[in-house]
C-alpha cells in the first residue's frame, strides 16, 4: 500500500506542477525527442522517476537507467510498469561517475535536470563519453531559468529547498566539446534547455 501511496503521490504532485504551468512528462518527450531516431542501448543518467527512461523505451529501445537512489528507482519502476514500458527498462543502482559498461556500449545517452545537482560534473561526463558509440549521440537538458524559479517556488511551499549546483548545461556541452563530440542540436522548449550532440564516426 505504501508503494502505491507513492505512484499516487507521483501523480499527484505532476498536477500541482501542470497547475504551476510546468509538464514534466511532456518535458520528457520534448527532450528524447530533440534527440531525432536513436539508437539503442540507451543509457538514461539519473533515474529520478524514470520519466526519461519511459520515453525512451516508447521509441523501442532497450534502456540501462542509473541511479544512486534505491527509493526512487522503485517508484520509477512501478511507473514504468503502468506506461507499459517496464520489460524495456533495466535499472541500476549505482554511481554514474563509475559505470560498469566497456567502453563503446551505449548507442544514445539521455541526462535530464541532472546537472544542476552535480557540484563535479566532470567524472561523470567523462563517463558517458566513454561508453558513447561512434555515431552515438547524447542529449543534455535542465531547467531554464524560468523552470528553475518554478520547481524552486514548489519546493518552497512544501517547507524545503530546492539545491542548485554552478552546473549548466552549457558547461557540460563545452566539457563534451572537448572531448571530442560535436553539437547538432541546441534548443529550449518546456522550460529546458537541451543539447545534443553526437560522437563522429
Amino acid at each position: 500500500m505504501y508503494v502505491d501511496g507513492r505512484v499516487d503521490a507521483f501523480h499527484a504532485r505532476e498536477l500541482h506542477y501542470r497547475r504551476g504551468g510546468h509538464d514534466r512528462v511532456a518535458a520528457a518527450h520534448f527532450v528524447v525527442a530533440t534527440g531525432g531516431v536513436l539508437r539503442g542501448p540507451a543509457l538514461d543518467v539519473g533515474t529520478g522517476k524514470g520519466l526519461v527512461a519511459i520515453e525512451l523505451a516508447r521509441t523501442g529501445l532497450e534502456v540501462v537507467s542509473v541511479d544512486l537512489d534505491a527509493e526512487e528507482q522503485e517508484v520509477a519502476a512501478l511507473l514504468s510498469a503502468e506506461a507499459g514500458v517496464g520489460g524495456l527498462i533495466r535499472l541500476v543502482q549505482c554511481d554514474a561517475a563509475h559505470l560498469s559498461y566497456p567502453d563503446r556500449h551505449f548507442g544514445c545517452i539521455a541526462m535530464m535536470d541532472v546537472l544542476h545537482h552535480l557540484g563535479e560534473p566532470g567524472p561523470v561526463l567523462r563517463e558517458m563519453v566513454r561508453v558513447l558509440q561512434d555515431d552515438g549521440v547524447v542529449i543534455i537538458a535542465d531547467f531554464d531559468e524560468e523552470g528553475f524559479e518554478l520547481v524552486s517556488s514548489i519546493h518552497r511551499e512544501d517547507g524545503r529547498e530546492h539545491l542548485r549546483s554552478a552546473t549548466t548545461v552549457s558547461f557540460a556541452q563545452e566539457e563534451l566539446i572537448r572531448a571530442g563530440l560535436q553539437t547538432v542540436i541546441q534548443t529550449a522548449g518546456y522550460l529546458h534547455d537541451v543539447v545534443v550532440l553526437r560522437r563522429p564516426r
